[in-house]
């Protein structure tokens, strides 16, 4: 009886000690992060490397749109070359996608991967910029991290700049695939036209130097429709250019009430738009209650005041005129419409957007009725929107057979942004969405812009890409034959 007591007493003092090992066991891997199985792989990775578990991960998913978001299974923070290969030899090995991110503009989240549990690869610490004055043409080699705001502060301190749009916080690494439009783009081309050659790691974990001569195929293909679908580009080569000693910054405001006027300023638009001095950009911003052109002309404010004297006399009369004479770097930071602190330091101003595109081709222009439609959308709709006619011409439209931006014959496009700082309604995304579908039969084009890409858009490959949309078809199979780099309409495999 004594030794069976013993034995209990042994066996329940056994039974303890398993159970409480058991309940830490269960209570540490409630407390220790889920990692994905790939993690180990990972570790060869010089930059940060953060997953969900992390308390800075929140915080960093958090990107320009917060209308739409998505979860990663880890950020991936490249720090050089080797990282980005590895990287994607570990999404390889392990049968994952994984997907670039430059400035996390992507307009329907796609630089998260426009789904959950993705690997994303950031390269926003890949970011040197180095300056060749000496080179003809004059270069700069740009890390694909760089955002447009430090790419403007650094060449114009040098004296140089390159044609790219003027929100500080875009990435340079999607800007520059997708197309690149901004107010000096009348004069020096297209973001894309100015990329001398790049370096990108393709799906194989390899780095390839592209340029018109090595892989030539890929460099038609990166330089409109790049973004993301082919590979991960870390640097680029730019064509730069001396940026001028003096810019003239212009801002008109028209009575957005009257719908003649409305009317007048759009015509003079359509007549006079294709005309004008290759020198001046010049967007057209239409808002519920006011109506603006800004402009900037690359030299002085004599010289401005006269290449718009065409433009303004076609126009109706004007509410208030601004003409300031700047350095160009100044002239930059008064279009963009922000403080000089944002251009030296970008950061994300996360609203909740959606946004629609057109391209209205040279010839007539948009008619009265198209106007009225527009202008009718504007004043009803649900939720605040904000249309913007970028004025094309110039350098923009001279037809270049060695990029896949198609949309050189543009008058202008019109950017439909439906914006608010609280959630939008189903009702506003319904409204913007039918208002695009029927709005698109009374123009003279059926494309629209890849840079603001949208969802929600039917027939997006003939609309984005044209017809050239088989022969990018044909170089994603070649270089990318298992569709490792993919999101909602990247460049396919097949169609």
């Amino acid at each position: 009886m004594k030794l069976i007591k013993q034995l209990d007493i042994v066996l329940l003092l056994l039974w303890c000690i398993l159970s409480f090992n058991f309940i830490e066991n269960v209570n540490s891997s409630l407390i220790s992060p889920i990692l994905p199985p790939y993690h180990i792989c990972l570790r060869s990775i010089e930059g940060p490397v953060i997953y969900p578990s992390d308390s800075r991960f929140q915080s960093l998913i958090i990107d320009d749109n917060i209308r739409v978001n998505y979860t990663p299974s880890v950020l991936v923070y490249a720090v050089n070359n080797e990282d980005v290969k590895n990287a994607v030899k570990c999404a390889v090995k392990w049968k994952t996608d994984i997907v670039p991110r430059s400035g996390g503009h992507s307009y329907e989240k796609y630089s998260l991967g426009g789904r959950d549990n993705v690997i994303v690869l950031d390269v926003t610490l890949i970011n040197d910029i180095t300056i060749n004055s000496n080179s003809e043409p004059k270069t700069a080699k740009i890390g694909a991290g760089n955002r447009l705001g430090n790419i403007y502060v650094k060449l114009s301190e040098a004296g140089f700049l390159i044609p790219a749009g003027t929100c500080p916080s875009v990435g340079i690494g999607g800007h520059a695939l997708v197309g690149g439009i901004g107010y000096c783009s009348r004069t020096y081309g297209i973001t894309c036209d100015n990329v001398i050659s790049m370096e990108m790691v393709n799906a194989k974990g390899e780095l390839l130097h592209i340029d018109s001569t090595s892989h030539p195929k890929l460099f038609f293909a990166l330089r409109g429709a790049g973004g993301g679908s082919y590979g991960i580009v870390t640097s680029y080569v730019f064509h730069i250019h001396p940026a001028p000693p003096q810019a003239t910054y212009m801002r008109f405001a028209f009575n957005r009430t009257n719908l003649a006027q409305v009317h007048q300023l759009i015509f003079a638009l359509n007549e006079v738009g294709p005309l004008i001095d290759n020198k001046i950009g010049l967007k057209l911003r239409l808002f519920k209650t006011s109506l603006i052109a800004t402009v900037l002309y690359l030299g002085p404010r004599t010289e401005a005041k006269n290449a718009m004297k065409d433009f303004l006399s076609k126009a109706p009369e004007r509410i208030s005129s601004e003409y300031n004479q700047l350095t160009f770097l100044e002239a930059i930071i008064a279009v963009a419409d922000v403080s000089e602190n944002d251009m030296y330091h970008p950061s994300h101003n996360p609203i909740f957007f959606k946004l629609k595109s057109f391209y209205v081709n040279q010839g007539e222009g948009l008619n009265q009725a198209a106007i009225n439609d527009l202008v009718d959308f504007s004043n009803r709709a649900s939720c605040e929107v904000l249309t913007t006619f970028d004025l094309y011409g110039g350098k923009i439209n001279i037809d270049r057979h060695d990029t896949s931006f198609v949309h050189r014959n543009a008058l202008y496009c019109i950017r439909m942004q439906m914006e608010s700082y609280e959630a939008l309604s189903p009702q506003c995304i319904d409204e913007m969405d039918n208002f695009g579908r029927r709005f698109q039969y009374k123009i003279n084009s059926t494309s629209s812009y890849q840079g603001f890409i949208d969802r929600s858009l039917d027939n997006w490959q003939s609309r984005y890409y044209g017809n050239v949309f088989g022969k990018l078809v044909e170089i994603k199979n070649e270089y990318d034959p298992n569709n490792l780099f993919n999101f909602p309409q990247s460049i396919p495999i097949s169609y």
